[in-house]
């Protein structure tokens, strides 16, 4: 039985999330990233790579780094640059290129899932990078990056995604590099009572 549950998110504030989104924390170096800042301040790579805001003399993983992640982020919320939800949701999240989509669910997963083997992992991962990144987790009090996991497919999950997606999009942009993003949000108790059930009755999830 896998748990895949909704959680309580902090999102972009509306007309903010273009300049917040930001790729994946580790496919730039420190350089790449400290260019991606400087060009944009709002950049989610602030948090996810706050060595950004110090000099070169400051080693990555010293605390100091973990500690302005996460007054960072904290500080945006207060900011209201980001918004707080009050309830727990599932949240839709489709990519789109070159006339190719692919959508999938943001949700919460279990930790003891992966420890107990519902979640297969296909690969050992680096120990350094693994406590960065519970470190960063852990100091910033959010969970700051997402783990990407695949599933068979299951009819009743792909009726509440259409049934989602047929609405208006809670955000959609398309920025520079011609990917396109939209994210919808999936409140409704029955919606998300039966994916969290269509969840449990999976045996097994895989790390992607």
């Amino acid at each position: 039985m896998a748990k895949i549950l909704p959680f309580r998110a902090i999102r972009p504030a509306a007309g903010l999330e273009e300049r917040i989104a930001a790729l994946p924390y580790d496919v730039y170096n420190r350089a790449e990233a400290l260019l991606e800042v400087e060009k944009e301040p709002l950049s989610f790579l602030s948090i996810d790579r706050a060595e950004t805001q110090f000099g070169d003399e400051t080693d990555i993983y010293d605390a100091v780094v973990y500690e302005k992640a996460r007054d960072t982020l904290w500080q945006m919320v207060t900011d209201q640059q980001f918004i707080r939800e009050e309830d727990d949701s599932y949240y839709i999240y489709e990519l789109s290129v070159n006339g190719r989509t692919q959508a999938g669910i943001a949700a919460a997963a279990s930790v003891d899932d992966y420890l107990d083997g519902v979640i297969k992992k296909h690969e050992n991962t680096r120990e350094e990078k693994e406590l960065d990144r519970i470190r960063h987790v852990d100091i910033c009090n959010a969970h700051t990056g997402p783990i990407f996991l695949a599933y068979r497919a299951k009819e009743e999950i792909n009726r509440v995604m259409a049934e989602e997606m047929a609405q208006d999009a809670l955000y959609s942009f398309v920025p520079a590099d011609g990917v396109g993003h939209r994210i919808w949000r999936i409140q409704s108790p029955q919606s998300i009572q039966m994916i969290q059930d269509s969840f449990e009755n999976m045996d097994s999830i895989y790390i992607s």
